[in-house]
């Protein structure tokens, strides 16, 4: 009841801040009650005595999946940059934080010594449980797909022995263990035993399941089955310049059907040919436009150096600063995405 009341409350905040999100114009409120959609959920469910971690998680899978429509491009950029950093942080606060209460435990319980002597048989046995039942879900999850696709459901696609067994082999624990042990109060019987079971799940987990991943893919001779999509993402860009070529013919006209805006529609006339042609040589087309987008990055580079040089000058205030390197950084990230490099901006 503690988990299913945790995603109830979870999926009834994450829902309330996708309707509230959309009100909201501007983009540090957005970006500050995103975070604050975390701690909500998390006070929520603990108030009615129901999981509060199980909220979180289940209203950050919401916030997830509702952010490529509720946010603007403004406010991922803007606000990835803050989450990854108050990740990395929040990630190592519950790391030192269960290292603190793994040494008072030690202390009460007499030392190290005492701790794997009463502990190690119910530690093991938890281990293989944990392991175990994600074996027994994923097979089990699997089996069902194979039946509903004899039955006929064509969206159903089994794994096979080989991929469900690297996805079982990869349920490796982290940090949600160590919050929902940390959560647990202090007065509870078995404390103790739980906090040090959270962390030596995580420890085995990771190491050893962890460390032991690459050479069970080769040992189980592991091999991509899957139908390919009916699209390519050369074909998808494809299909998003045509939709935006619609669009700006829609608008290059006034209401008499004369050409108002010749530069934008050559523009998407351009880049629609352009799309199309890499849909169907992807690779030759790549090798030509290099050159193309190395000017470019080198047309940006000079330019922020004007820019600095004007600023060092005394030549513009520190507000055109900003705002001139930001159109310069975003114009340089739209460059290095085309060209094909994967930029990490969690």
């Amino acid at each position: 009841m503690l988990a299913v009341g945790g995603v109830l409350v979870g999926s009834a905040i994450g829902s309330a801040w996708v309707l509230l999100i959309r009100r909201i114009e501007d983009q540090t409120l957005i970006v500050t009650s995103a975070t604050l959609l975390c701690w909500a959920a998390y006070l929520a469910g603990e108030a009615i005595h129901v999981s509060g971690v199980i909220a979180t998680v289940t209203a950050g899978l919401i916030f997830g999946w509702y952010q490529h429509v509720t946010m603007s491009a403004r406010v991922r950029l803007q606000g990835s940059a803050f989450w990854r950093t108050m990740i990395f942080s929040l990630e190592a606060l519950v790391f030192i934080l269960i290292g603190f209460s793994l040494r008072s435990i030690v202390e009460r319980a007499g030392g190290i010594e005492a701790v794997t002597t009463t502990m190690a048989a119910p530690l093991v046995g938890i281990i293989l449980a944990v392991i175990g039942a994600r074996f027994v879900y994923v097979f089990a999850s699997d089996g069902l797909l194979r039946l509903l696709r004899r039955l006929g459901v064509k969206r159903a696609r089994p794994l096979g022995g080989a991929q469900a067994t690297v996805l079982a082999w990869t349920g490796m624990r982290g940090v949600v263990t160590l919050a929902v042990a940390l959560t647990l109060p202090e007065q509870m019987p078995g404390r103790d035993l739980m906090l040090i079971a959270g962390f030596a799940v995580i420890l085995v987990t990771v190491l050893v399941q962890g460390g032991s991943l690459g050479r069970l893919i080769k040992g189980v001779g592991l091999e991509d089955r899957d139908s390919l999509p009916p699209m390519s993402l050369a074909e998808a860009e494809a299909a998003i310049a045509r939709a935006k070529l619609q669009a700006a013919e829609a608008r290059a006209y006034d209401s008499d059907g004369q050409l108002i805006h010749p530069q934008l529609l050559d523009m998407y006339q351009s880049r629609a040919r352009a799309t199309e042609r890499y849909a169907r040589e992807p690779d030759g087309f790549m090798k030509g436009i290099q050159t193309h987008f190395e000017v470019m990055l080198a047309a940006i580079a000079t330019g922020r150096a004007e820019l600095i040089r004007l600023h060092r000058e005394g030549q513009i205030e520190d507000e055109v600063l900003h705002d001139l390197e930001r159109d310069l950084d975003l114009e340089e990230l739209g460059i290095l995405f085309q060209r094909g490099e994967q930029l990490d901006l969690r």
